[in-house]
């Protein structure tokens, strides 16, 4: 389930089931997944809109 704030901000709530299913899996792929994640997140949105909502991402979307 997605739920947007009014801050520009979104979650996403996993089910204990799915939270269950990926504890389960090897930590190789638990990395994999999250390095997909990762990789679709960026291109879908970019530095500059995934830094509204994430501070780890703050000037990487600059212009030099």
């Amino acid at each position: 389930m997605k739920t947007k704030n009014k801050d520009n901000s979104f979650a996403y709530i996993f089910s204990n089931e799915k939270l269950r299913e990926f504890k389960d899996m090897p930590i190789k792929a638990r990395l994999q997944w999250l390095e997909e994640a990762n990789a679709f997140i960026n291109k879908a949105l970019g530095f500059r809109k995934r830094a509204r909502f994430d501070e780890r991402f703050k000037g990487l979307g600059k212009r030099r």
